[in-house]
């Protein structure tokens, strides 16, 4: 194709998909070779699957808190009635009716909580939290905490990561994409400085017409001009339309589903998801979306707690992820996947006298996935009503890194310091996700309590207790309870058995330790009190 006609057809294909538009902007050559990328990154089949909820979901109308009288005292027209939101297993723990799947919503959340597939992490948050939707959607996507409107966030946390441990990305590609969003235009949390990471598509067989044959005769120019670094842009947005097109067609094609996903919102787009998998695309990060969480006015019916715009979103979130995991399941890649939901906040406590809710800080996740790779539980309390912010807003319990943490060192097995430079912060994990390793003996015994801090509560002096199985190197750290980091109290050879390390002077409050020896971590909480 020559340089005239390549230009043309370029620009009619960027002027008609925004798929084609943000296919990726690396700057790779058509004669590059397809070499192996780094072990440990691209050597597991593991998939993240990211659901983006837009406009900040309702937390305390999510996850209920049923048994505090104020939320029914500050939510009069808004709230769920206990008699009508699902229980867990005889716990505090309520959901939503239409989340749960009770009644015309089939299985949903409910159903998977009971299987042991559904992990939630109540009062996610950060510092100082931002209420615009952009500026807050721009913190979660990039991973770093800052609501300062001079710092910009152009790289999001997973271009970081693919930026980080490829070195040789982008002039070595792999086979295919390193991520796919569905619809829309690329996000944020797929642009690193070296490049985007991933690709837009909408339509697979849309996305082949307009990549097929589109990289160009002629070689990437020396960028001395504009006009060159422009061609060189353009070009590499065809060079990889023509590279990922056939890849991601031919997983489309071969692949299937085995439960019906209709053909609209995200349980659709989880559908593709489902199949691009089945058929056997490499790609490690998914995104999808589902907007309208944004419920200032008229949240739910008056009449009807499971009526509403606000219900009728958990329903859709919640059957698509259950049709996910029942067609993952069947299909034998079920624990190969793990799914997390991000939302730019929550909703403040008091509904507003429109019958809606507006603008708060603290919010809700839900982590999905196999029995064998999450740990299905809930991580944090129902949040305290009694003690808000000075903004009136929840006090979030947990920094929303933490989870990011868990991800890129138990499922994508990024090394520590690794997850720091990504995050900006050195970061607790939550460990929800549980590591696949690939080491035969691990020197913490999972079956007992490998990290202890005593006396618990701290009252003047206090000791973490660490029990290995055998000689290993190891650190011990110190975080706050969000899972922000205070101080290492040690680095170094630990010999099997028991060895003691001594808690420096610390103020009273509840704490977080947390042992890495080798790739295996463990962690506890204790109290101080003076």
């Amino acid at each position: 194709m020559r340089r005239r006609d390549f230009l043309l057809r370029t620009a009619a294909a960027l002027a008609t998909t925004s798929a084609a538009t943000h296919i990726a902007g690396l700057p790779v050559r058509a004669s590059s070779p397809l070499l192996s990328l780094p072990p440990g990154v691209m050597e597991n089949d593991n998939v993240l699957i990211i659901i983006q909820l837009f406009g900040g979901n309702d937390a305390l109308n999510t996850v209920i808190p049923a048994e505090n009288d104020e939320y029914y005292r500050i939510r009069p027209t808004l709230a769920i009635p206990k008699n009508q939101a699902w229980r867990w297993s005889g716990t505090d723990l309520y959901l939503h009716p239409a989340l749960a799947g009770s009644g015309i919503y089939g299985g949903g959340f409910g159903g998977l909580m009971d299987q042991g597939r559904l992990a939630i992490v109540q009062d996610v948050g950060y510092d100082n939290p931002n209420l615009s939707h952009f500026r807050s959607t721009d913190i979660w996507l990039s991973g770093i905490n800052s609501s300062d409107p001079f710092v910009r966030l152009n790289e999001g946390w997973i271009g970081r990561f693919f930026a980080r441990v490829l070195p040789d990305f982008p002039a070595v590609l792999p086979e295919h994409p390193l991520c796919v969003q569905i619809g829309g235009t690329l996000s944020l949390l797929f642009q690193s400085a070296k490049g985007d990471v991933g690709i837009a598509l909408t339509d697979p067989q849309k996305f082949f017409e307009l990549g097929r044959g589109a990289t160009p005769d002629e070689e990437p120019l020396p960028e001395l001009d504009a006009y060159a670094r422009e061609f060189n842009y353009i070009r590499s947005v065809a060079a990889q339309a023509d590279r990922y097109s056939q890849a991601v067609l031919d997983a489309y094609s071969r692949g299937r589903t085995t439960v019906d996903y209709g053909n609209s919102g995200l349980p659709a787009q989880l559908g593709m998801i489902a199949r691009l998998i089945s058929g056997g695309l490499k790609t490690k990060v998914y995104l999808c979306y589902l907007g309208g969480f944004d419920t200032h006015v008229q949240q739910q019916e008056a009449d009807d707690v499971t009526k509403g715009v606000h219900p009728s979103l958990l329903a859709q979130l919640a059957s698509g992820v259950a049709k996910f995991m029942d067609d993952a399941i069947a299909q034998g890649f079920a624990q190969r996947v793990v799914g997390i939901t991000i939302s730019e906040f929550g909703r403040r406590p008091y509904e507003n006298g429109s019958r809606g809710t507006d603008h708060g800080a603290a919010g809700v996740q839900f982590v999905f996935g196999d029995g064998s790779s999450i740990r299905s539980s809930r991580f944090g309390t129902a949040p305290n009503l009694q003690e808000l912010d000075s903004n009136g807003d929840l006090i979030y319990q947990n920094d929303y890194r933490r989870l990011y943490a868990d991800i890129l060192l138990n499922w994508f097995d990024a090394t520590p310091d690794d997850t720091a430079a990504i995050l900006g912060d050195r970061i607790a994990p939550l460990n929800v996700i549980k590591r696949r390793s690939v080491s035969s003996v691990s020197p913490i015994e999972p079956s007992t309590d490998a990290v202890t801090v005593v006396p618990n509560p701290v009252a003047t002096s206090g000791e973490v207790v660490v029990r290995l199985r055998r000689l290993a190197s190891a650190t011990v750290e110190l975080y706050n309870i969000r899972g922000q980091f205070v101080g290492e109290l040690f680095r170094g050879l630990l010999p099997e058995g028991t060895s003691r390390v001594a808690l420096p002077p610390l103020r009273a409050g509840s704490y977080l330790v947390l042992l890495r020896a080798g790739e295996y971590s463990a962690q506890a909480t204790f109290v101080v009190s003076r």
